[in-house]
């Protein structure tokens, strides 16, 4: 029988990812994140890889996001796992790279109080990241989810990094076998445009008097592929 987290904020997490049709989740194990973990290692459509160190969990993460052109989701305890994601999260925002980082948090009264891992989270990717949700369990359902749809929608329509930061109080490990809240369902397409090649850009070729072929950091692509192939042969 699957399980789900009895926690209402990770649910919502969970309806999202199946509703945008999120293929990954890159899961860095630890306590504090217990309620979304449990909750994708049961999600049926989510392939959920365990890495341990977050550093290579986040380039992994990217990689698999660069080849399929979708978001891919990074999950991670509290504290300073969060922080070893952030090289990726540069990569991602500067190649446009769409990833949904998932961080829990401790609750507001736990941080600063001298405590190890209590560490201020809220906004750690704000200059290399599109959009931050910091969640807020005291302000009800609908104000959070409003933050989670937007971070989804931005990570597809924009093409980048967005970070969804969410504070779990104890205990953590409880769990339920169906969901006790809804989500509001959106039309949005959870679809990335490719990127299309002129039709034109042979004739350009060979009406040029000096040619440079300049190979850098792109998605790939199958349709310049055959067209670089052509012109080698």
């Amino acid at each position: 029988m699957l399980q789900y987290p009895k926690d209402k904020l990770a649910q919502i997490i969970l309806q999202y990812c199946t509703h945008y049709q999120i293929d990954h989740a890159v899961i860095s194990p630890g306590s504090r994140n217990a309620p979304l973990t449990i909750g994708f290692v049961n999600l049926i459509d989510v392939r959920a890889l365990q890495i341990v160190d977050e550093r290579c969990a986040a380039f992994f993460a990217l990689g698999i996001a660069q080849q399929s052109q979708r978001p891919v989701v990074l999950v991670c305890t509290s504290g300073s796992a969060l922080l070893n994601y952030y090289p990726a999260v540069a990569e991602a925002f500067y190649s446009h790279t769409p990833l949904i980082i998932i961080s829990a948090d401790r609750p507001k009264h736990l941080i600063d109080i001298g405590d190890g891992q209590t560490i201020r989270q809220k906004d750690v990717f704000k200059k290399h990241s599109l959009f931050n949700a910091n969640l807020d369990p005291t302000k009800g359902l609908t104000h959070n989810e409003l933050k989670i749809q937007q971070a989804f929608q931005e990570a597809f329509q924009l093409k980048g990094p967005v970070h969804i930061n969410i504070p779990f109080e104890e205990p953590l490990y409880e769990t339920v076998n169906k969901y006790s809240v809804s989500i509001n369902k959106t039309d949005f397409s959870p679809t990335i445009a490719p990127n299309i090649l002129p039709k034109n850009l042979e004739k350009i070729w060979k009406g040029a008097t000096k040619k440079m072929i300049l190979v850098g950091a792109m998605y790939p692509n199958t349709q310049l592929q055959e067209v670089l192939e052509s012109f080698t042969a």
